[in-house]
């Protein structure tokens, strides 16, 4: 019995007891916690959902299965009722109406909370409800251990706030050392109230030291339809790898026929794993591929490697396999080019760059693959090549420039040898902030050492020349304050000459072992050099007229409009070329033009074009419109034009993609890229998106020419992406995101 002076007050609600309200008359027994003052009372709420926007959908990110790792051990507990009672000898009290306990970082919520200082325990009824940092749990009855750290929750409802995560459970038990245990435990990540997808378990264990938890008999659902079951496994809770299968990935395509891959990983170090992905294509057989990746402080490569033992699609039958080695040392980049089909390119590569210079070291080799390709067209192999930058800006306003580099070219059947090309220079970059003056002068020395030069036609085992470059670039800048419908705005206007000298020096009797001629476009205005290589430098005496205007809005500073125009007027004829090109005796070159316009928010019209005054026509041209909107709205429409002078590369194409919503839950998806001179599709695909807050499925169809020979291959791509859990199926946001602009 308790005594009547420990009798709790009258209920007041909402208030809160005090240390006086509850307090025994002397000598009667001490609380056994501490009372929050009425003063300090903090207001909560009891509810699991508050402060959780359930209208903001959750990210495709993996999740915690984190509920709640257990008490807080050794801190000190507050309470807050409507009422406390306290046995006669101080070491039990009952908490009644709107019980609000902390304990630590954790808090409780109850109708009834029950507190035995012996032995440490806390148990709770009615409306139980557990807020701690990662997460909340509620339930109808609760017990807490605090010395053990362990606790049992009955008919549980528990949110993750920061995945966006809920799901229910008949038990959940916390047993200490980071460990807990659920019965009957289901997961989703969509809303209250809706149960698109479910993942249940008869039994969940939770290591939290290890990040491991071990689901059995689990089943995953999507609209009430069972899609998957495991009697047993085993996953990471957290961001530490774990060995184990991966979700596997499908498709079908004309091609290939059924395509199936299940890759399993191996986690191996913190700092190297590998991956083993088998796949079978059901038109051509099984193929095995993996890939092992090495990091550490300051380097990281990747190994791959797949084979098909027995290509059944294969003209000439047997094994077909293919690897790659890339390796990685403080700021290397991974991309490794291929030059065509028809060659595949072997590489290795080192760079290392400081403040003002850099270095580059690499092994570069071809295999032709197209066996009816002749050797003679594979590009030649660089064995090694070494190359060093050097600019370096000085306090007496020179600008000092170094390029250099050496290679040993070889090819089979071919002129092979060594190439030294060194170009060091000096520059005076005057700049005000009304235009810019830069004069540089460039030497440049090239010498070759050959072997069987006869091949290629030249008689001089040693050819080598020296040549200097001036170029004199400046610019001004001009800008008004005006208005275009009332919106104040400043426009520029920004007129440029290039000017550059390079004497005729005869370079007949030199190799040609890596240099093409460039293509003329905008940036040829303003080149150096109109080959790309050193193994020809383009003789010049010309001038380049450029001028553009920018409108800006004068609030912002943002551009709405930029035109530009330039021509390069030549004063002499082009004597230097390659083997076989005609000398180029043309006044002016063609003629460039450019436009943009940001007409409104998301929308930019772009149009590039080059006009041949000789030949009235245009040699390049490139039309776009593009839009992306905030609500996932995009659409891209282009036309591009291409007039090559063997008309082997002519170009003549469009190209329209979309992603366009059609109401709150579904999206189309499309791409038709058409080419003119075939009068046929290269490319089309038509998809659709449909789903919710917590899923998305998308599906696509999509045809395409594949190869040189103009095949068509058909192809359909599935994925069911379940936010929170993963994606089934193919990887159709990397297939939507190379071939539609804007595509979120």
């Amino acid at each position: 019995p308790t005594p009547p002076a420990a009798a709790a007050p009258e209920p007041r609600a909402p208030a809160v007891a005090t240390p006086a309200a509850a307090a025994s008359p002397e000598p009667g027994p001490s609380v056994p916690f501490t009372l929050s003052d009425a003063d300090d009372a903090v207001s909560t709420t009891r509810d699991i959902d508050a402060g959780i926007d359930w209208s903001q959908c959750a990210g495709p990110r993996p999740v915690s299965a984190t509920v709640m790792a257990g008490a807080s051990q050794g801190a000190e507990l507050v309470a807050d009722a409507d009422a406390v009672v306290m046995d006669e000898t101080g070491q039990a009290a009952t908490l009644r109406g709107n019980v609000h306990l902390t304990d630590g970082t954790q808090e409780l919520f109850a109708d009834q909370v029950t507190y035995e200082r012996a032995t440490d325990v806390i148990t709770a009824a009615g409306d139980v409800l557990v807020r701690r940092p990662e997460g909340r749990i509620a339930g109808q009855r609760a017990a807490f251990e605090r010395r053990t750290d362990h606790a049992r929750i009955e008919q549980v409802e528990y949110r993750i706030p920061s995945a966006r995560g809920r799901g229910t459970a008949d038990v959940a038990e916390f047993l200490g050392n980071a460990q807990s245990r659920y019965e009957n435990i289901t997961f989703t990540t969509c809303r209250p109230g809706n149960e698109d997808w479910l993942l249940s378990a008869g039994t969940l264990e939770v290591d939290h030291a290890e990040g491991l938890a071990t689901a059995d008999n689990a089943v995953l659902e999507f609209k009430n339809v069972p899609i998957g079951y495991l009697p047993t496994f085993t996953f990471p809770i957290d961001d530490r790898r774990r060995s184990g299968f991966l979700l596997p990935s499908g498709g079908y395509s004309s091609k290939n026929g059924l395509d199936l891959k299940v890759p399993y990983y191996f986690n191996l170090a913190p700092n190297y794993d590998a991956t083993f992905a088998p796949r079978y294509l059901s038109k051509r057989g099984l193929m095995l591929g993996g890939e092992a990746r090495l990091l550490t402080d300051h380097y990281r490569s990747e190994l791959f490697g797949e084979i098909i033992p027995n290509d059944r699609e294969f003209e000439e039958g047997g094994a077909r396999g293919a690897g790659a080695l890339r390796a990685a040392a403080l700021d290397f980049g991974s991309n490794l080019s291929t030059t065509s089909i028809t060659h595949l390119e072997r590489a290795g590569e080192l760079r290392y760059r400081g403040d003002d210079w850099g270095l580059l070291g690499r092994l570069q080799y071809y295999q032709t693959v197209d066996r009816a390709t002749a050797t003679a067209n594979r590009p030649y192999a660089r064995l090694p090549q070494l190359a060093f930058t050097f600019d370096r800006p000085s306090t007496t306003g020179l600008r000092y420039l170094a390029d250099g580099e050496y290679v040993y070219f070889h090819r089979k059947d071919s002129t092979v040898g060594h190439r030294v090309d060194v170009k060091p220079g000096v520059s005076l970059p005057l700049r005000q902030v009304w235009g810019f003056l830069e004069p540089k002068v460039q030497a440049r020395y090239t010498a070759y050492r050959l072997d069987d030069q006869e091949v290629a036609g030249l008689t001089d085992a040693s050819p080598d020349r020296l040549l200097g470059i001036f170029s004199l670039d400046g610019g001004l800048y001009f800008d008004r304050n005006t208005e275009w419908f009332g919106t104040a705005l400043r426009q520029t206007l920004e007129p440029r000459l290039y000017y550059l000298y390079v004497p005729d020096v005869d370079q007949d009797d030199l190799p040609v072992f890596d240099t093409t001629a460039l293509d003329f476009n905008a940036g040829s205005l303003f080149r150096d050099n109109r080959f790309n290589g050193p193994d020809r430098q383009g003789d010049a005496n010309q001038l380049t007229l450029y001028v553009g205007s920018s409108t800006l809005a004068d609030a912002t500073g943002a551009e709405v409009l930029r035109v530009g125009a330039g021509q390069i007027l030549y004063f002499a004829d082009r004597e230097v070329t390659l083997p076989g090109a005609a000398v180029e005796d043309d006044a002016t070159s063609s003629l460039v033009g450019d436009i943009a316009v940001y007409p409104a928010a998301g929308w930019e019209l772009r149009a590039i074009a080059e006009w041949n005054p000789h030949d009235s026509l245009f040699e390049q041209a490139l039309a776009e419109a593009r839009y992306r909107g905030r609500d996932g709205r995009a659409l891209y429409a282009s036309y591009r034009l291409r007039d090559a002078p063997a008309d082997v590369n002519d170009v003549d194409q469009t190209d329209l993609a979309f992603v366009w919503p059609i109401g709150d839950r579904t999206r189309v998806i499309g791409r038709w890229n058409y080419s003119l001179i075939k009068r046929e599709s290269l490319e089309s695909a038509f998809g659709i998106e449909y789903g919710e807050c917590c899923w998305r499925t998308r599906a696509i169809v999509q045809q395409y020419v594949d190869g040189a020979d103009d095949d068509k291959n058909l192809a359909f791509l599935l994925q069911l992406e379940l936010y929170g859990l993963g994606q089934l199926g193919n990887d159709i946001d990397e297939f939507l995101k190379e071939r539609i602009y804007g595509y979120r």
